[in-house]
């Protein structure tokens, strides 16, 4: 999302994202949308829809087997029609609302379909936690890791979370991949480099802050199963966006810091993580009342 060489740099950083937390294939992600944008979305261009149709033959037909990788064909091909049609009553250049809508509708129109087919989502379930059991098992059997045990209890606990927080890393990885593909068909079909604003620029409209209210009550109601699960993923997705607002304020206050500085932050992240996205998610909370970034503007003298 750090703007870079005609925004190459900024798609190359969501494709990434989108990488690092998807729990289905990522191309799927990225290029299926791309493809419903290039046949549907204005300007139609002869060559592109054509690319546009074939290359959604090829994604959704493609030869392999298997739970996660049939899930991914079907919730790509269904954000991707959500996304469509969010951009048919959601003025440009409102990417961002329109990448909640189409994650938003994706949720409800898989939990409607578990409600008409209950059992449906539990062999998902039970196909990721193996994908991320096989993963850590991999990981577990490294020699580096036999004589650190604390290490390894660590890394056991992370993949318990990342199974209980799965939806919203599956949302935010489908948030970036929208982004990154609604760039990509902005970039071939009119040469536009900026249809993706900065990160310094980030931000999203303060109702979101009821989102993060519901995701606490849901933790909070006396029962247990599904609404403790969807009240910690819909926190957990909020929280990440926040921390990014967050980031993105940050950056505006302290300006954008050099190579080196880039390679500070990214130690401080590692080493500090929980301390650095809660100071994160509590700058773009308070972002949201204080609207901080157009304060430090207007405090700024006149030339």
């Amino acid at each position: 999302m750090i703007g870079a060489g005609r925004g190459w740099g900024r798609v190359l950083g969501l494709v990434l994202v989108a990488a690092a937390f998807s729990v289905v294939p990522s191309t799927l992600l990225i290029f299926v949308p791309l493809a419903l944008m290039l046949v549907a979305l204005p300007p139609r261009r002869p060559g592109w829809l054509v690319v546009g149709a074939v290359g959604l033959v090829l994604l959704l037909s493609g030869s392999g087997e298997g739970v996660l990788l049939d899930f991914g064909r079907g919730w790509a091909l269904i954000v991707g029609a959500w996304f469509l049609l969010a951009a048919a009553f959601l003025e440009p250049p409102a990417f961002l609302g329109r990448g909640l809508v189409a994650v938003t509708g994706t949720f409800a129109t898989v939990a409607g379909f578990a409600a008409v087919q209950p059992g449906t989502l539990g062999g998902l379930d039970r196909a990721i936690r193996m994908r991320i059991q096989t993963g850590l098992g991999m990981v577990l059997q490294m020699p580096a890791l036999a004589a650190r045990p604390g290490l390894s209890d660590a890394l056991e606990r992370g993949a318990e979370v990342q199974e209980l927080l799965y939806p919203a890393m599956l949302a935010l990885s489908s948030l970036a991949a929208l982004a990154a593909a609604w760039w990509l068909f902005r970039r071939l079909t009119t040469r536009d480099t900026e249809a993706l604003r900065p990160l310094r620029e980030f931000r999203f409209s303060d109702g979101l802050v009821w989102a993060l209210i519901l995701g606490i009550l849901l933790l909070l109601l006396p029962v247990n199963g599904i609404a403790d699960r969807a009240g910690s993923n819909v926190l957990a997705f909020v929280a990440l966006l926040y921390a990014l607002r967050g980031a993105a304020v940050l950056l505006v206050v302290g300006g954008a810091p050099g190579p080196l500085g880039w390679i500070l932050v990214a130690l401080v992240g590692l080493l500090l993580y929980p301390i650095v996205m809660v100071a994160m998610f509590a700058v773009g909370l308070s972002d949201t009342w204080l609207d901080l970034r157009t304060r430090r503007a207007r405090s700024k003298p006149d030339a």
